[in-house]
């Protein structure tokens, strides 16, 4: 135990470092490029940390077990506003730029159309996800990363998040690209270990191991996410760390999906995803009302937040006690 303990708590101080050179050179490299903070947490950060849930949903997806990747999807991205938003609200504050309202909007309608399709296409008519809605989700990916990249050009002269855009040279971006790649890897790394060493500790303290799934696994493929967002919430870049929590839910809900669903078809288990899908769209109506009247996420709207997961995990835990336990006579 005291191995365990000491490579989770070493884990996470390399984790910690590593997401503070990610949110450094992702910086740099959004200023080189001239795209805008958000774009870049949008899609280069976002679609990397979520390599997690990529290599979960594939596996799982070759195994013949499709709802482990669907089940992976949801609970990440009701993680990644609820906890990931939650917590760095609640630790440090954060603004949300006015101006960014329509980018933040399509895409939390977007997650949201695609989630409720997915659950009542399943509850209606029966259909697993198959290989056209999983091509169909890629290109959908496809699509948005054209419009983000596209939408996401600024001026060396412009201003994200109220930091000015200094110009960075081709010297300078080289090596910060090679400092993000690294850093990334080491990212994931860690979370990896983070996780694994976290799992072990709760079976020798002796609890359950579905609780263990409803709760350190789930956040363990957001823990890339969680980590670069607080560093990034920490510095005030909050568009990186608003662009990666939202990014990321539509990485995963069409990339991450769409590729496990193109292995295998995945069919849907209702109790539990019907309860998630009512986290996901009331967690995204929440942000976007923040976004749009308040324009900033405080300490009392990082709590509720929290809470709200809190909520969400006790009732996975629930739904998934119920499937197991046999009924009462």
């Amino acid at each position: 135990m005291f191995i365990e303990l000491i490579t989770l708590i070493a884990s996470l101080v390399v984790l910690a470092k590593a997401s503070d050179l990610v949110i450094v050179n992702a910086v740099k490299l959004s200023n080189f490029f001239g795209i805008s903070h958000l774009a870049v947490g949008f899609l280069l950060v976002a679609v990397i940390t979520s390599l997690p849930e990529l290599s979960v949903s594939v596996i799982s997806s070759q195994m013949g077990e499709g709802a482990i990747a669907a089940g992976n999807v949801f609970g990440s991205n009701i993680a990644n506003i609820l906890l990931i938003l939650g917590a760095g609200a609640f630790f440090y504050g954060m603004k949300i730029d006015r101006k960014k309202l329509g980018d933040i909007g399509m895409i939390l309608v977007l997650t949201t159309i695609i989630s409720v399709y997915i659950v009542f296409s399943s509850m209606l008519f029966g259909r697993a996800l198959g290989m056209v809605d999983g091509t169909a989700l890629l290109i959908l990916f496809l699509v948005y990363a054209y419009y983000i990249l596209k939408k996401g050009r600024i001026s060396w002269n412009g201003k994200e998040g109220g930091v000015e855009n200094g110009r960075v040279y081709k010297h300078q971006a080289f090596y910060a690209f090679i400092y993000f790649a690294f850093s990334i890897i080491v990212v994931l790394v860690s979370a990896s270990f983070v996780v694994s060493s976290a799992v072990s500790l709760a079976s020798l303290l002796g609890i359950a191991e579905s609780f263990i799934g409803a709760t350190v696994i789930a956040v363990g493929t957001s823990l890339p996410e969680l980590s670069i967002d607080l560093q990034a919430i920490r510095k005030r870049h909050y568009g990186i760390a608003l662009g990666d929590a939202i990014g990321s839910n539509i990485a995963n809900i069409t990339f991450v999906l769409g590729v496990a669903a193109v292995i295998n078809p995945i069919t849907i288990v209702l109790p539990v995803f019907i309860a998630a899908l009512l986290f996901a769209v009331v967690a995204n109506i929440v942000l976007f009302y923040v976004a749009a009247v308040d324009k900033k996420l405080g300490r009392l709207g990082g709590f509720l937040f929290l809470f709200m997961y809190a909520i969400y995990i006790m009732c996975i835990f629930y739904l998934q006690l119920s499937e197991v336990l046999p009924p009462v006579p």
